[in-house]
């Protein structure tokens, strides 16, 4: 196409005439100064002159498509007014800000759409229908831009963030409004927000809390339609309710709630669709083992129920690890191209995510009572998967492996020998280092409770 440039550096380079390497979501330069980046590798459009209309000298603001010197005859069309600059409002700019941070092809460690579920394709369609939803996108937006320039959160970011949930409480108390898809979505961008702004000294969110009333408000608990079908298969597979559901005790579904919570078309019978089937049944199991404990009731029949569950995970994990393996013995061509990429990045996920799970139920096993030392080898052995499973997603760090902090306190829950625990500890702090998200006696809190979680400790459990 005449006039358009090939080159595709960001603005900053363009105006300091640096070489770009027009990397997505932000140039190696920009990342290295920590500045913002705006429009590396995307293409820049040049609006030549249509050579046919003159402008009225008398007018102003009418801008002339004409830089010939030659004037127009008085049969050709009356020269026409536009604005002085390209049509748009605040949605325009947040839907195309939003994609950007969205789009396929964008890098892996950094692309929003890959992190935390499907569900986002299906946004930019919705802005402008719901003020709760706008202010979420915004604020998500604003902070991962940051992020991604390796900046500090900033002021703005802040604000639309205590914006979004200002606003969000309103449409909660709307009975209507409360129930809705787009309310529901809302909430979950601002725990996503969360991932870049970090817990304000919170060892649980609050929000994924916010989303399981939402859904046991609305009576009908399963997906309504495609887009809630993504959104729910996000809401248990970005590692946020479902986990977040193994210690906060005020995440208070029935079994059946968190069976319709798992039950996705979309990866039903596919190994980890299985294994968050098996994650479900988690929640109600440690209330059951805590409360078992605590009237001294015979622990036998629930560790038999655990052994089942265990046992099955420990099948559906070998699946993931065969299929790992496959994928990276297999010829896909460029390594670097999305699509390989995409693929592998996948089974290297759903693999740690199957090592987090199984953990739990061996730690369960072994707080009921099991006493045979098989569940304590294979504990060290899920323990030092986790931690090569760590070093192996080291390449899609920082975002696209935040699962893998998930991973590493389970690990570090599981494991009594001081120095493997030692080992995973320096790698859980080195992962949380890419977020900065809790300071360090704020982690070791966190760690603990998950522990005493996974092992049925009721010391700090209110028998009333």
């Amino acid at each position: 196409m005449p006039g358009v440039p090939k080159g595709r550096a960001c603005d900053g380079c363009r105006k300091q005439k640096k070489k770009c390497d027009e990397k997505q979501p932000t140039c190696g330069r920009c990342l290295r100064l920590k500045l913002t980046c705006v429009g590396s590798g995307q293409q820049r459009y040049k609006f030549k002159q249509d050579h046919r209309f003159m402008p009225d000298s008398n007018q102003s603001q009418i801008i002339s498509f004409d830089s010939s010197s030659s004037s127009s005859s008085s049969s050709e069309t009356p020269p026409f007014e536009i604005p002085p600059v390209c049509p748009g409002n605040n949605i325009t700019f947040l839907t195309g800000s939003f994609v950007g941070a969205i789009k396929r092809t964008n890098d892996l460690r950094y692309n929003l759409w890959w992190s935390f579920g499907f569900f986002l394709e299906e946004i930019p369609r919705r802005i402008g229908t719901n003020e709760a939803l706008d202010r979420a996108v915004s604020a998500l937006t604003t902070a991962h831009a940051n992020f991604c320039a390796g900046q500090a959160i900033s002021v703005d970011a802040l604000f639309k963030y205590s914006s979004a949930l200002r606003i969000l409480r309103v449409y909660l108390d709307d009975p209507l409004q409360a129930t809705s898809s787009s309310t529901l979505c809302a909430v979950m961008i601002l725990l996503l927000c969360q991932s870049f702004h970090g817990p304000s000294g919170q060892t649980v969110t609050g929000h994924a809390q916010g989303a399981s009333n939402i859904l046991r408000a609305r009576k009908h608990f399963g997906p309504r339609d495609e887009f809630e079908k993504k959104l729910f298969l996000s809401l248990r597979g970005s590692v946020a309710q479902l986990f977040e559901g193994l210690y906060n005790d005020a995440i208070d579904l029935s079994p059946e709630e968190w069976e319709s919570l798992v039950t996705n078309d979309f990866d039903q019978d596919y190994p980890e669709g299985r294994i968050l089937k098996c994650l479900a049944k988690a929640p109600f199991l440690i209330k059951r083992g805590k409360q078992a404990k605590i009237n001294m009731e015979d622990l036998g029949p629930l560790a038999e129920e655990v052994q089942s569950i265990y046992d099955n995970c420990k099948l559906i994990l070998e699946e993931l690890k065969a299929r790992k393996g496959d994928c990276e013995s297999s010829d896909l061509g460029d390594a670097r191209t999305f699509l390989p990429r995409l693929l592998q990045a996948h089974n290297l996920r759903t693999y740690g995510i199957g090592l987090a799970i199984t953990i739990f139920f061996n730690c369960m096993l072994q707080a009921l009572g099991s006493k045979d030392p098989i569940y304590s080898e294979e504990s060290t052995y899920l323990v030092e998967e986790t931690l090569l499973h760590a070093k192996e997603g080291n390449m899609f760090r920082p975002v696209g492996a935040g699962y893998i902090i998930m991973c590493l306190a389970s690990a570090w829950a599981a494991t009594t020998d001081p120095q493997l625990r030692l080992k995973v500890e320096a790698c859980l702090l080195d992962y949380y280092g890419d977020f900065s998200m809790l300071r360090e006696p704020q982690l070791y809190q966190h760690l603990e409770w998950s522990r005493d979680n996974l092992w049925l400790d009721t010391s700090g459990t209110n028998t009333n």
